[in-house]
Protein backbone atom coordinates (compact mmCIF):
# COMPACT_ATOMS: atom_id res chain seq x y z
CA UNK A 1 0.00 0.00 0.00
CA UNK A 2 1.23 3.48 -0.88
CA UNK A 3 0.26 4.98 2.44
CA UNK A 4 2.46 2.51 4.32
CA UNK A 5 5.60 3.66 2.53
CA UNK A 6 8.19 5.91 4.13
CA UNK A 7 7.66 9.55 3.23
CA UNK A 8 10.86 9.60 1.19
CA UNK A 9 9.87 6.43 -0.70
CA UNK A 10 6.42 7.82 -1.44
CA UNK A 11 7.90 11.06 -2.72
CA UNK A 12 10.37 9.19 -4.90
CA UNK A 13 7.49 7.23 -6.42
CA UNK A 14 5.57 10.46 -6.91
CA UNK A 15 8.53 12.02 -8.74
CA UNK A 16 9.11 8.95 -10.91
CA UNK A 17 7.51 7.88 -14.18
CA UNK A 18 5.27 5.38 -12.37
CA UNK A 19 1.58 5.82 -13.26
CA UNK A 20 0.67 5.98 -9.56
CA UNK A 21 0.82 7.67 -7.14
CA UNK A 22 -0.13 10.84 -8.96
CA UNK A 23 -2.03 14.04 -8.39
CA UNK A 24 -5.04 12.35 -6.85
CA UNK A 25 -2.99 10.59 -4.22
CA UNK A 26 -1.06 13.77 -3.48
CA UNK A 27 -4.34 15.66 -3.09
CA UNK A 28 -5.73 13.12 -0.62
CA UNK A 29 -2.47 13.20 1.32
CA UNK A 30 -2.65 17.00 1.58
CA UNK A 31 -6.14 16.69 3.04
CA UNK A 32 -4.98 13.98 5.44
CA UNK A 33 -2.18 16.21 6.71
CA UNK A 34 -4.70 18.98 7.25
CA UNK A 35 -6.87 16.62 9.29
CA UNK A 36 -3.86 15.53 11.33
CA UNK A 37 -3.05 19.14 12.19
CA UNK A 38 -6.62 19.67 13.39
CA UNK A 39 -6.21 16.61 15.62
CA UNK A 40 -2.91 17.98 16.94
CA UNK A 41 -4.46 21.36 17.76
CA UNK A 42 -7.37 19.67 19.54
CA UNK A 43 -5.00 17.51 21.60
CA UNK A 44 -2.92 20.55 22.53
CA UNK A 45 -6.06 22.34 23.73
CA UNK A 46 -7.69 19.52 25.70
CA UNK A 47 -6.64 19.61 29.34
CA UNK A 48 -4.91 22.97 29.08
CA UNK A 49 -5.57 25.63 31.70
CA UNK A 50 -7.94 28.29 30.47
CA UNK A 51 -9.60 26.05 27.88
CA UNK A 52 -11.84 24.00 30.16
CA UNK A 53 -14.98 25.51 28.65
CA UNK A 54 -14.21 24.13 25.18
CA UNK A 55 -12.98 20.69 26.18
CA UNK A 56 -16.16 18.86 25.13
CA UNK A 57 -16.11 20.67 21.78
CA UNK A 58 -12.43 19.87 21.28
CA UNK A 59 -12.98 16.17 21.99
CA UNK A 60 -15.77 16.10 19.44
CA UNK A 61 -13.58 17.83 16.85
CA UNK A 62 -10.75 15.42 17.64
CA UNK A 63 -12.98 12.42 17.02
CA UNK A 64 -14.07 13.78 13.65
CA UNK A 65 -10.60 14.89 12.53
CA UNK A 66 -9.07 11.53 13.40
CA UNK A 67 -11.78 9.84 11.34
CA UNK A 68 -11.15 12.15 8.38
CA UNK A 69 -7.43 11.47 8.59
CA UNK A 70 -8.10 7.74 8.35
CA UNK A 71 -10.50 8.14 5.43
CA UNK A 72 -8.17 10.39 3.45
CA UNK A 73 -5.17 8.11 3.92
CA UNK A 74 -7.23 5.22 2.54
CA UNK A 75 -8.15 7.41 -0.42
CA UNK A 76 -4.48 7.80 -1.35
CA UNK A 77 -4.49 4.13 -2.28
CA UNK A 78 -8.03 4.20 -3.64
CA UNK A 79 -6.99 6.85 -6.14
CA UNK A 80 -4.12 4.70 -7.40
CA UNK A 81 -6.45 1.70 -7.67
CA UNK A 82 -9.01 3.72 -9.63
CA UNK A 83 -6.36 4.91 -12.08
CA UNK A 84 -5.11 1.35 -12.54
CA UNK A 85 -8.68 0.25 -13.34
CA UNK A 86 -8.82 2.83 -16.14
CA UNK A 87 -5.54 1.56 -17.58
CA UNK A 88 -6.73 -2.05 -17.36
CA UNK A 89 -9.99 -1.19 -19.14
CA UNK A 90 -8.15 0.62 -21.93
CA UNK A 91 -6.01 -2.48 -22.52
CA UNK A 92 -9.00 -4.77 -23.06
CA UNK A 93 -9.28 -6.23 -26.57
CA UNK A 94 -11.65 -4.69 -29.12
CA UNK A 95 -11.18 -6.98 -32.11
CA UNK A 96 -14.90 -7.55 -32.59
CA UNK A 97 -18.21 -6.02 -31.60
CA UNK A 98 -18.59 -8.14 -28.49
CA UNK A 99 -15.11 -7.31 -27.22
CA UNK A 100 -15.57 -3.65 -28.06
CA UNK A 101 -18.83 -3.56 -26.10
CA UNK A 102 -17.23 -5.16 -23.05
CA UNK A 103 -14.32 -2.72 -23.27
CA UNK A 104 -16.61 0.30 -23.56
CA UNK A 105 -18.63 -0.78 -20.55
CA UNK A 106 -15.47 -1.38 -18.50
CA UNK A 107 -14.08 2.01 -19.47
CA UNK A 108 -17.28 3.81 -18.50
CA UNK A 109 -17.28 2.04 -15.15
CA UNK A 110 -13.61 2.82 -14.51
CA UNK A 111 -13.85 6.49 -15.53
CA UNK A 112 -16.85 6.91 -13.24
CA UNK A 113 -14.90 5.44 -10.34
CA UNK A 114 -11.92 7.62 -11.26
CA UNK A 115 -14.20 10.64 -10.83
CA UNK A 116 -15.95 9.46 -7.69
CA UNK A 117 -12.81 8.63 -5.68
CA UNK A 118 -11.36 12.17 -5.82
CA UNK A 119 -14.84 13.62 -5.33
CA UNK A 120 -15.10 11.75 -2.02
CA UNK A 121 -11.63 13.01 -1.11
CA UNK A 122 -12.76 16.56 -1.91
CA UNK A 123 -15.80 16.13 0.34
CA UNK A 124 -13.52 14.98 3.15
CA UNK A 125 -11.21 17.94 2.57
CA UNK A 126 -14.25 20.23 2.82
CA UNK A 127 -15.08 18.65 6.17
CA UNK A 128 -11.52 19.33 7.34
CA UNK A 129 -12.06 22.97 6.39
CA UNK A 130 -15.29 22.98 8.38
CA UNK A 131 -13.38 21.70 11.41
CA UNK A 132 -10.69 24.35 10.91
CA UNK A 133 -13.39 27.03 10.97
CA UNK A 134 -14.92 25.48 14.07
CA UNK A 135 -11.72 25.01 16.05
CA UNK A 136 -10.04 28.31 15.18
CA UNK A 137 -11.88 30.52 17.65
CA UNK A 138 -11.62 28.24 20.65
CA UNK A 139 -8.29 26.45 20.38
CA UNK A 140 -5.02 26.96 22.21
CA UNK A 141 -3.76 30.19 20.67
CA UNK A 142 -0.18 28.93 20.78
CA UNK A 143 -1.04 26.66 17.85
CA UNK A 144 -3.33 28.99 15.92
CA UNK A 145 -0.96 29.03 12.97
CA UNK A 146 -1.33 25.26 12.67
CA UNK A 147 -5.07 25.73 12.15
CA UNK A 148 -4.21 28.03 9.26
CA UNK A 149 -1.82 25.48 7.79
CA UNK A 150 -4.51 22.80 8.15
CA UNK A 151 -6.97 24.99 6.29
CA UNK A 152 -4.52 25.74 3.49
CA UNK A 153 -3.62 22.05 3.10
CA UNK A 154 -7.27 21.00 3.07
CA UNK A 155 -8.07 23.70 0.52
CA UNK A 156 -5.20 22.54 -1.69
CA UNK A 157 -6.39 18.95 -1.31
CA UNK A 158 -9.93 19.91 -2.23
CA UNK A 159 -8.99 22.01 -5.26
CA UNK A 160 -6.58 19.35 -6.47
CA UNK A 161 -9.11 16.57 -6.00
CA UNK A 162 -11.66 18.50 -8.03
CA UNK A 163 -9.18 18.74 -10.91
CA UNK A 164 -9.04 14.96 -10.92
CA UNK A 165 -12.83 14.76 -10.95
CA UNK A 166 -13.14 17.20 -13.84
CA UNK A 167 -10.57 15.49 -16.05
CA UNK A 168 -12.62 12.27 -16.01
CA UNK A 169 -16.09 13.71 -16.59
CA UNK A 170 -15.74 14.31 -20.37
CA UNK A 171 -15.22 10.57 -20.88
CA UNK A 172 -18.58 9.68 -19.33
CA UNK A 173 -21.58 9.22 -21.59
CA UNK A 174 -24.17 9.60 -18.82
CA UNK A 175 -24.97 13.28 -19.36
CA UNK A 176 -27.37 13.47 -16.41
CA UNK A 177 -24.70 12.11 -14.08
CA UNK A 178 -22.10 14.54 -15.42
CA UNK A 179 -24.43 17.52 -15.04
CA UNK A 180 -25.31 16.49 -11.49
CA UNK A 181 -21.65 16.06 -10.61
CA UNK A 182 -20.76 19.50 -11.97
CA UNK A 183 -23.51 21.06 -9.82
CA UNK A 184 -22.16 19.24 -6.77
CA UNK A 185 -18.65 20.49 -7.49
CA UNK A 186 -19.85 24.09 -7.70
CA UNK A 187 -21.70 23.80 -4.38
CA UNK A 188 -18.75 22.09 -2.72
CA UNK A 189 -16.21 24.71 -3.73
CA UNK A 190 -18.45 27.57 -2.59
CA UNK A 191 -19.18 25.99 0.78
CA UNK A 192 -15.56 25.03 1.36
CA UNK A 193 -14.40 28.51 0.45
CA UNK A 194 -16.65 29.98 3.13
CA UNK A 195 -15.14 27.68 5.77
CA UNK A 196 -11.61 28.43 4.64
CA UNK A 197 -12.18 32.17 4.81
CA UNK A 198 -13.73 31.91 8.26
CA UNK A 199 -10.84 29.86 9.62
CA UNK A 200 -8.11 32.04 8.15
CA UNK A 201 -9.78 35.26 9.26
CA UNK A 202 -9.76 34.07 12.86
CA UNK A 203 -6.19 32.81 12.60
CA UNK A 204 -4.95 36.07 11.13
CA UNK A 205 -6.35 37.99 14.09
CA UNK A 206 -4.69 35.64 16.57
CA UNK A 207 -1.18 35.67 15.09
CA UNK A 208 -0.76 39.39 14.42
Amino acid sequence: MLIEKKITDFLEDLASDLPAPGGGGAAALAGAMGACLISMVARLTIGKKGYEAVEVQMRDILSRSDQLYQQLTVQVDEDAAAFNEVIAAMKLPKANETEAGIRTEAMQKSFRRAAEVPYKAAVNCKEVLDLAAEIASGCNTNVSSDVGVAAELAWAGLQSSLLNVKINLPYLKDEEYVLSMRRQLAFLIESAGTSKEKALNVVSLQIQ
